[in-house]
């Protein structure tokens, strides 16, 4: 039995310096001896279902988590193993074993002693010092960046989870735990579930996970979708950025930032923060054909921000005439330009455009018009997913058209375009913070979406003079340097 019980914790010691190695049946005896004996001054965390202890084996620490004898239906408990051995991500806690035991234990009942089952459940975590995310967010004092990295690091645990095909169902601040660096691990999956192959969800008519968080649909008694993952993301997400569930407007956002921000950032800031809350309000929308199709296109809308902001730091850092430039001298040139308005596009790329004639090339340019207006791009010889990155203004004063296309053109044939609203565009916060572009589907030229005709990356937004200003130093600065290394 001590043979037994020294290989297993030789095991264990193995898998804590090893990610590659799988998770282990574990011991009773050995989960008792590394938290002596579930004792009170060991305990780290209690839940509905669960007891959490600190282990300690050769001097480093582990979880472990004992289930209650309400926890004890076995299809629940196999499922959770199933789920856990199944996610292996930087964002989500690594598993590292479990305990299923079974006694026969001599018990009293009704003046006889009769043999009863004693049954014991238990699973075994890395450790996480920092606990979980709801400690963070009572923190007055929480800094953007670290909040930033948090959103980012559950995006993509939740990314990794949907392509594996598991759904959590109890996705909440309580159980999203932080590491040393503050990195978020998604951790508690008892009520989660394991998706077959071609499944896409779960019909039940149990209603289980946390109120506050549970998507609307379950309460109508819908199946289970990766959909209502989402839902409790975006309350997360809300709640990281203000500190409570309610719904807050972004306007009150953004203020109640404002005086915990680097001046220096507080533009490059307010746009992650615009982003993130725009992410999260399209997460709780009521009814789920509304929300983001998947975790990756909410990656994919971050990713496409830090692109931008990189490009534009990049012009902004190596410009000549805006390195010389003192920040406060920045500021004033701005604040003592004429606000003049101007329609501002940015062009970045496009992808799966159609393959033309019967040759098959494609050489694909954009024309950006605006009633008799309009200005192109350069050619792309033959490839259906170009890049461009090239910029366009038009004075709102002489703008003649409400009606702004940008058509994607193969020579001098239609391709496909996108339509855009004038008094629909969107005006920019600050002439500083580059507005995120976004994928927009290609119509045809009756203005019908059509998946076959690609997608084009786009940012539209009203400015002012001093991002013509910003735009004709970066013109000048390009054609200077000639060659300049810009976003992917």
């Amino acid at each position: 039995m001590e043979q037994k019980a020294s290989n297993a914790q030789s095991d264990l010691e193995q898998i804590l310096v090893d990610d590659t190695i799988e998770p282990k049946a574990l011991p009773l005896s050995l989960l008792k001896d590394i938290t002596n004996d579930f004792s009170d001054d060991r305990e780290i965390g209690r839940g509905g279902f669960a007891v959490v202890y600190e282990g300690i084996l050769g001097g480093r620490s582990v979880a472990v988590k004992k289930l209650s004898k309400a926890y004890m239906h076995e299809t629940e408990f196999d499922r959770e193993i199933e789920c856990l051995m199944r996610a292996k991500h930087k964002n989500v806690v690594r598993f590292l074993g479990y305990c299923d035991d079974r006694q026969r234990s001599a018990k009293t009942y009704d003046g006889k002693l009769i043999m009863a089952d004693v049954q014991q459940r238990l699973l075994c975590f890395e450790y996480l010092p920092k606990g979980s995310l709801d400690l963070y967010l009572n923190d007055a004092h929480r800094e953007w960046d670290t909040c930033y990295k948090i959103i980012k690091g559950i995006c993509h645990g939740l990314q990794y989870l949907h392509d594996n095909r598991i759904i959590h169902l109890d996705l909440k601040p309580a159980n999203i735990l932080l590491d040393n660096d503050m990195v978020p691990k998604i951790t508690d999956f008892g009520l989660s579930r394991c998706l077959d192959e071609n499944q896409s969800q779960v019909l039940t008519k149990n209603i289980s996970g946390t109120t506050g968080y549970l998507a609307p649909e379950r309460y109508e008694g819908s199946g289970i979708t990766r959909s209502g993952d989402l839902y409790s993301l975006g309350i997360i997400i809300m709640e990281i950025l203000t500190g409570q569930k309610g719904h807050q407007t972004s306007e009150d956002v953004l203020e109640s930032w404002s005086d915990r921000l680097e001046r220096s950032q507080q533009d490059t800031l307010y746009e992650q923060i615009r982003v993130c809350y725009e992410i999260a309000l399209n997460c709780i929308q009521f009814n789920p054909k509304d929300r983001p199709a998947s975790a990756r296109d909410m990656i994919d809308r971050l990713h496409q921000m830090e692109s931008i902001q990189g490009w534009f730091g990049e012009i902004f850092y190596y410009s000549p005439e805006l390195a010389q430039l003192p920040a406060t001298e920045m500021t004033s040139t701005h604040d003592t330009l004429e606000q003049m308005s101007y329609l501002c596009v940015s062009v970045v790329k496009a992808r799966d455009l159609p393959t033309m004639g019967i040759t098959g090339a494609l050489d694909p340019y954009v024309e950006v018009k605006l009633g008799d207006l309009k200005d192109v791009t350069r050619h792309v010889e033959k490839n259906a997913n170009p890049v461009w990155r090239q910029m366009f203004t038009f004075s709102q004063a002489q703008l003649q058209s409400n009606q702004l296309q940008i058509i994607v053109k193969h020579k001098a044939d239609f391709v496909g375009r996108v339509d855009f609203d004038v008094s629909d565009i969107p005006r920019r916060l600050s002439p500083y913070s580059w507005l995120a572009p976004q994928w927009y589907h290609l119509s045809d030229t009756d203005g019908e979406n059509s998946h076959s005709l690609g997608e084009i990356l786009l940012a539209v937004w009203l400015g002012t003079q001093a991002d013509e200003a910003l735009l004709e130093t970066r013109h000048s600065f390009l054609k200077r340097r000639q060659k300049i290394c810009l976003i992917d």
